[in-house]
């Protein structure tokens, strides 16, 4: 009879350890099934934030080479002469002649000198890309950094 009570006592240790341990392995499962959830939500928004920053990769490269293919035509026809540039222009010391042949609301403009021009443009151009780029950086920053809802 003793026997048998030692085996049921150990029996029954032996059972309240198994299910000790099978809460606290139930535990550990819940905590890691909760960390596995959100490591993978994690992964799929540095997805989708690595898919957001190809795409304004892709579209401020293609409006960069756009501005970049219109400054250097530009430039080229004011350098050849076929696109000139010109400035509002007064000239106070020179008397008006009587009439003069034109449209009378026409006003006076100065022709720029080719190599002058040229700087100006190239100076508007280095600023348009610059715009370019400064847009193309507050978007990646919004992206990258700002957190979304």
């Amino acid at each position: 009879m003793k026997i048998l009570a030692g085996i049921c006592a150990a029996l029954a240790i032996g059972l309240l350890l198994a299910l000790w341990r099978i809460d606290n392995v139930g535990t550990k499962l819940a905590a890691a099934s909760e960390q596995v959830t959100t490591l993978t939500n994690a992964a799929e928004s540095r997805r989708n934030t690595i898919r957001l920053l190809a795409d304004l990769d892709t579209q401020h490269t293609q409006v960069l080479t756009d501005v970049q293919a219109k400054n250097k035509a530009l430039l080229a026809r004011v350098g050849t002469g076929a696109q000139r540039l010109s400035v509002p222009a007064r000239c106070p010391a020179v008397r008006a002649t009587a009439t003069t042949a034109g449209v009378d609301d026409a006003e006076a403009r100065a022709e720029l000198d080719p190599a002058a021009a040229q700087r100006i443009v190239a100076t508007a151009n280095d600023g348009d890309e610059a715009i370019v780029a400064l847009t193309a950086l507050q978007a990646y920053v919004d992206t990258s950094c700002t957190p979304r809802k």
